[in-house]
């Protein structure tokens, strides 16, 4: 079967590889369509902290399932499914709080313990699946992943109610926090981004207003919008320049900054407002079972998502998806790939 390989910084290959052997408890998936996500950009840039070339990218999918094994009993050959890529290990103390995202030794697609899924066949564990109903697009459902991510963003923000949201960063998860948390009741959520087609976007999908930071500064604008007190959470996207200090800068008195980019490269900000706010810092990562129920609730339901995906390619053109994800020479979102083109 052919697989795509991040052979090295910024180069993909397509590369043969064995079409996977099935233990007892797993299923065989010939994929339909994978994501690009940002975690896998952080492995193109050879900046994640631990997926490094060379590596099979992907951990979002969706497909059908073509065989399963010998004590599998739930999902049968034609299942239309999607999968949640990470594995805890069930018997740590933090799978046993129910923290399974922070499992220190979960199995994750795209590392070095499970392979990725730019791959025409995947073998995953019966228990990872999640079936779409028919008529649902699979390209939407290839979404199930980064959407249940942004589930657990508003999970993690529970605390602070539904007041007024920001979000720093409308890339795919910024968007898709967007939509987790209308979905959730959350009505005014301010959107920031300096790419005004990702604005346009999130207007689309329910922001009550957007700011270029290019053209505006977001902070002072949300001060306005707010009456002075600023946000009661601000959700962070992006590993930009200064982005911790502007999180601080819109975000109320005893409110919440929250940061998702999983990256290494050092990040600093002014932490005066964070210190004299008694704000919190609080990171974001991975998802737990509730997420990805929420997640593919919500696809089944025949929500549209198709203005997030601006591209469709075959996987023949992987290296080009991650070339125009990086360089952005024209509109883009969430890029998918097709293994069987």
């Amino acid at each position: 079967m052919k697989t795509a390989v991040i052979t090295e910084k910024h180069k993909v290959e397509i590369r043969e590889a064995p079409r996977p052997q099935l233990k007892a408890h797993e299923v065989l998936i010939q994929v339909e369509y994978a994501g690009i996500c940002g975690s896998d950009i952080h492995l193109f840039h050879n900046e994640h902290p631990f997926r490094k070339p060379p590596m099979i990218p992907g951990h979002e999918v969706s497909g059908v399932v073509v065989e399963a094994g010998a004590s599998v009993t739930k999902h049968k050959s034609g299942d239309r499914v999607v999968v949640n890529h990470a594995i805890p290990c069930g018997k740590c103390r933090f799978c046993q709080a129910g923290q399974i995202n922070i499992c220190p030794t979960k199995i994750v697609a795209g590392s070095g313990k499970m392979m990725g899924f730019f791959a025409e066949y995947i073998n995953v564990p019966e228990s990872t699946l999640f079936k779409i109903a028919d008529g649902i697009s699979l390209e939407s459902a290839a979404l199930a992943e980064p959407l249940s991510i942004g589930f657990h963003i508003m999970r993690r923000l529970e605390h602070a109610g539904k007041g007024p949201v920001a979000i720093l960063g409308t890339g795919t998860i910024g968007l898709l926090a967007l939509i987790a948390a209308r979905s959730l009741g959350y009505r005014e959520i301010y959107c920031i981004d300096p790419i005004d087609y990702n604005l346009e976007v999130a207007l689309k999908l329910g922001a009550a207003r957007v700011f270029n930071p290019l053209k505006v500064n977001a902070a002072e604008e949300i001060m306005k919008c707010t009456g002075s007190s600023g946000v009661n959470a601000t959700v962070v996207t992006a590993a930009a320049k200064g982005i911790i200090t502007d999180a601080c800068g819109m975000t109320s008195l005893s409110g919440t900054v929250i940061m998702l980019p999983m990256t290494s490269k050092i990040l600093e900000g002014n932490f005066y407002r964070l210190v004299a706010g008694e704000q919190a810092l609080i990171g974001c990562r991975g998802i737990v079972q509730g997420d990805f129920e929420n997640a593919a609730e919500l696809i089944n339901n025949g929500f549209d998502f198709s203005p997030l995906i601006t591209h469709i390619l075959p996987m023949s053109q992987s290296q080009y998806g991650f070339d125009v994800m990086v360089s952005r020479p024209e509109p883009v979102i969430k890029v998918l790939v097709q293994p069987g083109r």
